[in-house]
């Protein structure tokens, strides 16, 4: 025996048929879901008392107040610490707090710089400002221009003065 059914586009009544014989609309999907057998819900069978919904409550409340208070003490340390910021700061002897200086950038030191006069040789410049021993090389590192030149330099010529010691 087939289900009667309602036409859900033009509201015709007692429907035995696949399609409505007002607006020809197909019935058929519809039909197949009345027809499917009835399962009863579990979650209706299951009953649950007043004392099991207010221990599942409790259970809810301490774990969330659980959850905040952990947040607290472990997510959240700058609570823990002292913080002043006064307009009129409070003077006593118990009470000290560091005084930080501003800091400020140093400047990088200048190079210095000797400029080349006549009859001056690398070598010789070298060891003038870095001391004995010192191999000409090291004014080469300091100026790259100078690669290739040996100990050729003309007079004039502006060269940089390596970080070493100082001669005198």
């Amino acid at each position: 025996m087939k289900i009667k059914l309602n036409c859900p586009v033009c509201d015709y009544q007692e429907i035995e048929g696949d399609t409505c014989p007002n607006c020809d609309t197909d019935l058929s999907v519809i039909r197949m879901l009345k027809e499917l057998p009835q399962v009863e819900n579990p979650l209706r069978q299951l009953k649950i008392t007043k004392w099991q919904l207010g221990v599942a409550l409790l259970l809810l409340v301490i774990g969330i107040g659980l959850g905040v208070i952990g947040s607290f003490i472990f997510l959240q340390p700058q609570l823990h610490t002292l913080t002043v910021s006064s307009s009129n700061p409070v003077s006593s002897d118990r009470l000290k707090l560091p005084v930080h200086a501003p800091v400020t950038a140093k400047e990088p030191p200048k190079p210095i710089t000797y400029t080349v006069k006549s009859g001056d040789r690398l070598s010789a410049i070298a060891q003038k400002f870095c001391g004995e021993g010192t191999s000409w090389q090291v004014m080469v590192k300091a100026n790259p221009k100078l690669k290739g030149r040996k100990d050729y330099i003309d007079v004039g010529e502006v060269l940089k003065i390596p970080n070493c010691k100082e001669g005198t």
